[in-house]
């Protein structure tokens, strides 16, 4: 079967996690993932949703009402009921493990579940354990196929889970460049994005530039942060943190998509300054997409983002970050060499038809697999 024989035959149904809303104002990294999929799938892709208005396109949003914490199992029953009517191809679960596993017991169609974040072994101690893994094991294992979001998320896979036998792939988080357009005159405004929360270094680097930017009086900075009401201790931190500032810095909170990409264009430098072991870290391609010089952190997938076109940190902390902050500043030629190099490889590498091209393969070979078990048997030969 041809690839339009295949995309006209062939559907998949998107479903979203508890909490996400598929709405452009409200919009997440693993909507905003959905949606870009679904623009470049050569599948017809319809999104299951708790839905936020207006959604993020799609084929079809078939929406959700909201549930509380822990009714994994009759959420499941609802999209099973949904499944059942709408005869989908292939169902692709966003990063619920449970969810993943309730709709295998329910649903026909090849189940693909898409991490975007570490599977983490259970905390218990002793049999409740070993009980825990081999549960979640025997989940993996039913399903049609699971991705993720980088090499670093499947080798710690890998290393944790040795007894799953589930077909797997990487499939990253891409751009479109045709629709990101780097201003060639770029602001003098460093540029951070990111969830209110301690992993993601953002205190770090709002002390970091409470010391360099008195000494470069025509730059500012930007910080653009979502969930400040999850730590709002830390969120206060970052504001008296850059209040010495004065005019010099900016603190929004919950920008839409569309707003936080304009600032990437036209920002000189971004900085991606997480503490933790970065799944990912989308809006450090999103930097880079922009045009913007990236000092990173290099934790986790930050690196396979990046490459060496960053100026990576030895450490989160303060000291080092305005010490980075501080070459690109005063050196021109850097930030510039930087932001190319980062803009071509990121095109290169995580074009969004090549990502989605990726994960249209894998639904296909899951697909397909499906198929031929579902086959009758041949005639029996005397």
């Amino acid at each position: 079967m041809g690839a339009l024989d295949e995309a006209a035959a062939s559907w998949i149904l998107q479903v979203l996690p508890r909490g996400m809303r598929y709405g452009r104002a409200v919009a997440t990294s693993i909507d905003l993932y959905v949606s870009e999929m679904a623009a470049h799938s050569r599948f017809r892709v319809e999104v299951v949703a708790e839905c936020g208005d207006p959604p993020l396109p799609a084929a079809a949003v078939h929406v959700l009402p909201r549930f509380a914490f822990a009714e994994t199992q009759r959420r499941a029953r609802r999209i099973a009921a949904l499944a059942h009517t709408l005869s989908p191809s292939a169902m692709v679960v966003q990063q619920h493990l449970p969810s993943a596993a309730a709709l295998t017991a329910r649903v026909g169609a090849p189940i693909i579940l898409q991490k975007h974040n570490f599977l983490r072994v259970s905390r218990n101690a002793g049999w409740l354990r070993d009980a825990s893994h081999w549960r979640r094991t025997r989940q993996l294992n039913a399903l049609a196929g699971i991705t993720f979001v980088s090499h670093a998320v499947l080798a710690q896979f890998e290393q944790d889970w040795p007894e799953a036998t589930v077909p797997r792939r990487v499939v990253a988080n891409g751009f479109d460049a045709r629709v990101w357009r780097p201003e060639r005159e770029r602001a003098r405004t460093v540029l951070a994005v990111g969830r209110v929360t301690p992993e993601k270094g953002l205190l770090e680097a709002a002390r970091a530039l409470a010391a360099v930017l008195p000494r470069h009086a025509d730059w500012t900075t930007t910080f653009v942060v979502a969930e400040p009401e999850r730590f709002p201790d830390y969120f206060a931190a970052i504001g008296a943190a850059l209040a010495p500032l004065g005019p010099q810095a900016r603190l929004l909170v919950g920008r839409p998509f569309e707003e936080v990409k304009a600032l990437n264009q036209r920002a000189a430098i971004a900085l991606a300054p997480s503490v933790w072991r970065e799944p990912f870290g989308r809006t450090c391609l999103e930097a880079h997409a922009g045009g913007a010089a990236v000092v990173s952190s290099g934790s986790g997938g930050l690196r396979e983002i990046s490459g060496e076109a960053a100026l990576f940190l030895s450490s989160v902390e303060p000291a080092q970050i305005a010490q980075a902050v501080e070459a690109l500043i005063v050196d021109e030629s850097l930030r510039r060499r930087l932001a190319a190099e980062g803009r071509e490889r990121v095109e290169r590498l995580f074009d969004i038809r090549r990502v989605a091209a990726a994960l249209d393969d894998f639904c296909a070979e899951a697909i397909e697999r499906a198929d031929r078990r579902l086959a009758p048997a041949g005639p029996l030969v005397a």
